[in-house]
């Protein structure tokens, strides 16, 4: 109960501070949120009330993964998504109406490749020949394969086990994988679950991962002002968290509803910002020529530039200065 005093306290000093104006919510905004600390902003623009100072009535709806998130866009059940770029990639093979607006973190060691103790894997060499669960069409199939090749491994017989992201922990604990390609918590759950050493042979700083907000023309054509006053949002939150780091943290552990130890696991990993550059454009374009090369698409790669929506980034960073 104290903390969140402390936080609430905290909040509204800075708004304070900012002297942001109160302006009158609109329509409810619905947004698919991952429940991952990746999605932080949200979740402290939510907390702190920022949504409502920029005149916004934002409801923030679960998902358990980027995938989901996206497909709740895809099928109208959610205005806005947030969801990796692998998983923009996928869907812009199939989809021609998806837009990126922003991405709002980054990170290099967020994705592992795990192996428990008692399967004596110990090295991406020792694969051979093994199953390996994976969320097929997302970041967990780009990293595993980006940690072959940078193992100079491209061609090892390895059998994928494709599984939803809740089944990966449990596919790993009962021995039904050899090891897997998952993204946090995941990591710090098979961690603090398993009764054996945890091994990750994945390689820190091969794969770049980002998180994005994304929509479609069909509601962004009506929606005027709001993206724009929904990345001010989450623009101020971050702010927020990069000056209240600790507060920040406690705020995400009780808004996802577990233990501090699991969101400060991997928070020195993410780097917030918002961000819509060429970095992401050339992440886009590597992956797609990946999902070729690999066979997992058929069609020839999408224009990821018309898939960058700026406008409403510009007008942010446009009112900001």
């Amino acid at each position: 109960m104290w903390s969140v005093i402390v936080v609430l306290a905290i909040s509204a000093l800075y708004l304070y501070q900012r002297k942001m104006p109160m302006t009158v919510a609109t329509d409810q905004v619905k947004i698919g949120v991952s429940l991952t600390p990746l999605s932080s902003p949200f979740f402290v623009a939510e907390q702190l009330g920022l949504f409502k100072q920029y005149g916004l009535n934002v409801a923030l709806l679960p998902c358990s993964s980027g995938v989901s998130c996206a497909d709740s866009m895809l099928n109208s059940d959610v205005d806005y998504a947030t969801a990796s770029e692998s998983v923009v990639m996928f869907k812009s093979f199939k989809q021609d109406d998806i837009l990126l607006l922003a991405s709002f973190v980054e990170s290099d060691n967020d994705l592992k490749l795990l192996s428990l103790g008692p399967s004596k894997i110990k090295s991406v060499a020792q694969l051979k020949d093994k199953r390996v669960g994976i969320v097929k069409g997302s970041a967990s199939e780009f990293y595993f394969d980006s940690v072959l090749i940078g193992s100079d491994l491209r061609e090892l017989p390895v059998e994928k086990v494709y599984l939803s992201d809740k089944e990966l922990v449990p596919a790993l604990l009962s021995y039904r994988v050899d090891a897997i390609s998952a993204w946090e918590p995941m990591g710090y759950q098979t961690d603090l679950l398993s009764v054996a050493q945890v091994h990750n042979l994945g390689i820190n700083g091969v794969y770049q991962l980002s998180f994005n907000l994304i929509s479609r023309p069909s509601h962004l054509e009506f929606a005027g002002d709001e993206p724009v006053r929904l990345l001010q949002a989450l623009q101020v939150a971050i702010d927020w968290i990069k000056t209240h780091p600790q507060q920040a943290i406690t705020l995400v552990s009780q808004r996802l509803e577990v233990p501090v130890e699991q969101i400060d696991w991997s928070w020195d990993d993410y780097v917030f910002r918002l961000s819509l550059g060429n970095s992401l454009l050339s992440n886009l374009q590597l992956q797609a020529r990946w999902a070729i090369n690999s066979g997992l698409v058929s069609k020839s790669p999408p224009d990821f530039r018309r898939v960058f929506y700026s406008y409403p980034y510009q007008q942010m960073l446009a009112e900001r200065n």
